[in-house]
């Protein structure tokens, strides 16, 4: 890596760390005082995707931390999931139907349709596959370690933003809680239990215990 590309991540990531904390600050502020996210507070959170998209762009087109993989895995694996990510954002955009929705301005309605019904966070499981998918593309560690990076961001973010979902649709959006994973899958608390028939019986709550009766001793 050039000492010019050095420079650009070095600044853009601190730049990224620094305005993820102060988005994070505002979100936390805004949920508190409104029902959604003021207009400014918007406008951070799209110059942050923005810078986080340059460092993509430039890490993907320089292969910045070059590895190499067999050109089957790397366009085969790395188109599938970059598809994959696409059509699971596209989905998750599509639900809101709303770009005061999308972008957290409205809050009025519980989007639980669409591809929300098998992950409360598509969009972030959606672009994380899409960078994966570039990264292995172009050989380009930085890509994935970008993807890390805005993974782990949002996941900061998130106690924050569900915890203002609680207070706005409570129980409605516990009960959407408890049946949809976090990311994607069976939500963590849905067990199945065998009976002594042969039945299958399901827990959607992890505190739920479900009585199984034991069969009949024999004398």
């Amino acid at each position: 890596m050039q000492l010019t590309d050095s420079v650009a991540f070095t600044f853009g990531l601190a730049l990224l760390f620094l305005l993820g904390a102060v988005v994070g600050n505002r979100l936390a502020r805004d949920y508190r005082s409104r029902r959604g996210a003021s207009i400014q507070t918007v406008a951070l959170v799209w110059a942050l995707a923005g810078i986080h998209f340059g460092l993509v762009v430039l890490a993907a087109v320089k292969s910045t931390w070059h590895f190499a993989l067999p050109t089957a895995v790397a366009l085969g694996g790395g188109m599938a999931l970059a598809g994959i990510g696409a059509v699971t954002c596209l989905g998750a955009a599509y639900a809101f139907r709303s770009f005061q929705r999308l972008n957290c301005m409205d809050d009025t309605r519980l989007v639980t349709e669409g591809v929300y019904r098998w992950s409360r966070n598509p969009q972030l499981v959606g672009w994380t596959l899409v960078l994966g998918g570039v990264g292995l593309v172009r050989g380009s560690a930085m890509v994935l370690f970008l993807a890390l990076v805005g993974w782990v961001g949002y996941r900061l973010h998130l106690p924050t933003e569900e915890e203002h979902l609680r207070r706005l649709f409570g129980d409605a959006y516990e009960a959407y809680r408890c049946r949809t994973h976090c990311y994607f899958g069976r939500p963590p608390g849905h067990r199945t239990v065998w009976s002594h028939g042969g039945a299958a019986e399901q827990s959607d709550t992890a505190d739920e215990r479900v009585h199984v009766p034991k069969p009949p001793a024999r004398r």
